[in-house]
């Protein structure tokens, strides 16, 4: 798979994880809320890190 739909799957990600995050908070569910954002915050991590490696070969 190439690196930008990995980015774009990563996204996905993300904003499917950041729903059932606010999902959980609506239905005052702090345990599932708490991990859901840490899956959101995980993924952006990973994101960065990616992207940081595609900029990096953008300019050898």
């Amino acid at each position: 798979m190439e690196k930008q739909k990995f980015i774009e799957c990563l996204d996905e990600l993300i904003d499917l994880s950041d729903k059932w995050a606010k999902d959980a908070e609506k239905r005052e569910d702090w345990n599932s809320a708490t991990y859901y954002e840490g899956q959101v915050k995980a993924y952006e991590q990973i994101k960065r890190i990616i992207q940081r490696e595609i900029d990096q070969h953008l300019q050898v």
